[in-house]
């Protein structure tokens, strides 16, 4: 039984040590914008990858299956998915791609390597160095101008992260601010019933800070209109304004205040309502 238990560990590690062992490829599967295969051709002129068309005028990738010492495979299949990210984005190849298409076609190389060969947030940060990193004598094996890598923008965590940010920034400051009116609770009335012991609850829904001004109108509304909701006929007698800073997606907090008013009228109640403005 001992000798099986030690057979089977040994056999786990000789996978693991085999898994480890697997070397970088240098292609992967690719196709265009259409979804027809990209198939890949040999050539020796020392460029690692090239996206372009063969004398058909069918999109090829050319690639020179050589290793170059001070170049990491991983850079390599970098390069040959980044080039594979040209066709499958349409881009068209009888004129210069621009900033915009390069950074583009990363970040379809960078989706490849995530969702096909395990890459990390980590791994294509290593990534992002080690391109940054490469020296001109180096940079003449890239199909591409030497310019300014940013890998790390195109994972999905940053992108997701990116948007949140977006339409946090296309809220406005008073919509950040959560409230409702339904939620507002008299805690405590004194015998005479003009004074009163509130609480509302406000929160924020924002992924930024807001300051935000709490108007608390203290009066009397009818309670015909109480029984329907309605603010109809509230008649403001006191106000209390209060400063609150709320942080970033802040869960909803209850303020507490005492008012009192000057008179109820017949048929009515003592009530509030908050109003909200946050910058």
């Amino acid at each position: 039984m001992r000798n099986a238990l030690w057979l089977a560990v040994g056999l786990l590690c000789v996978f693991a040590w085999r898994s480890e062992a697997q070397p970088v490829p240098l292609t992967i599967t690719c196709s265009d914008s259409s979804g027809r295969p990209v198939p890949p051709v040999q050539v020796m002129n020392g460029t690692i990858a090239k996206a372009t068309t063969d004398h058909d005028g069918r999109r090829v990738i050319e690639y020179d299956p050589r290793r170059i010492d001070g170049i990491s495979s991983q850079q390599q299949l970098f390069t040959y998915a980044h080039e594979c990210g040209h066709h499958a984005l349409g881009h068209d190849f009888r004129q210069p791609f621009n900033i915009s298409q390069e950074q583009d076609a990363d970040c379809s190389g960078v989706r490849s390597l995530i969702n096909r060969y395990g890459f990390t947030d980590y791994s294509i940060g290593i990534l992002e160095a080690t391109m940054r990193g490469l020296t001109s004598a180096y940079a003449r094996h890239l199909p591409w101008r030497p310019r300014t890598y940013n890998l790390e923008d195109c994972l999905p965590s940053v992108i997701s992260a990116r948007e949140a940010a977006r339409r946090s920034a296309e809220t406005s400051a008073d919509d950040c601010g959560v409230h409702n009116d339904g939620e507002n609770a008299i805690l405590s009335q004194n015998r005479d019933r003009r004074g009163i012991e509130g609480a509302y609850s406000v929160g924020n829904r924002c992924a930024r800070e807001v300051n935000c001004t709490f108007t608390v109108e203290v009066g009397t509304l009818p309670d015909a209109a109480a029984d329907v909701g309605s603010w109809r006929g509230f008649r403001a007698q006191k106000t209390i304004a209060e400063q609150h800073r709320l942080g970033p997606m802040a869960a909803k907090a209850e303020f507490r205040f005492y008012a009192t008013v000057d008179a109820i009228p017949a048929d009515e109640s003592v009530d509030f309502r908050v109003l909200t403005s946050c910058r």
